[in-house]
């Protein structure tokens, strides 16, 4: 619980929250939370109502479409994770968040947030910074989707995710990068990263 803590503290402070008793006030409104592979955070169809700090394991990120997962995005350890639209809009979550190993995470109801994200400057701003972080890696990930070929792509998602084929199987990971399962073991082939 402790480390969990530090993990959390750590993570804020590099973001700007460096007020000891706003961090103690944050972290005493958390609820530690523990789900299994395989288990969702959010289904498409609920609304999201928390936000997730995830301490270690590995959640994915996907829409589903014609029975196929199409993955969106990934998340490791001590990053925050939400389905973000519906958390801000309070509509239909069109995105799952699965455990694809066991997780232990932090969260914090809406309820709790809003008015913290209201009513203090130096909250206002983290949040403002969480969001243009995930507006340009979004847009990042959009252009290579455009620009880059194939190999580029795999090259850069190892150096952002060095650990991902311990952390997710490789079907998704091809998903993720827009590519068919077989082709990525023939990128990795190739570049000798087998």
């Amino acid at each position: 619980m402790q480390a969990q803590q530090e993990q959390i503290k750590e993570f804020l402070k590099r973001s700007g929250i460096t007020n000891e008793e706003d961090i103690q006030h944050f972290l005493e409104n958390g609820k530690t939370e523990q789900i299994s592979k395989g288990d969702y955070l959010i289904r498409e169809g609920q609304i999201c109502k928390k936000l997730y700090f995830l301490h270690h394991g590995a959640i994915s990120v996907f829409v589903l479409m014609d029975g196929n997962e199409h993955i969106k995005d990934f998340s490791l350890n001590n990053k925050f994770i939400t389905s973000y639209t519906s958390f801000q809009t309070e509509r239909l979550s069109l995105i799952y968040l699965r455990a694809e190993q066991d997780c232990a995470l932090t969260s914090w109801n809406k309820s709790f947030l809003i008015p913290l994200m209201k009513n203090n400057i130096h909250w206002t701003e983290f949040a403002k910074n969480m969001a243009d972080y995930l507006f340009m890696r979004k847009e990042k990930r959009e252009i290579s989707l455009l620009l880059d070929s194939a190999e580029t792509r795999y090259t850069n998602f190892l150096k952002e995710y060095p650990q991902a084929f311990q952390a997710f199987p490789q079907y998704l990971i091809a998903s993720y990068l827009g590519i068919r399962p077989q082709s990525l073991s023939r990128i990795r082939k190739v570049l000798g990263t087998k």
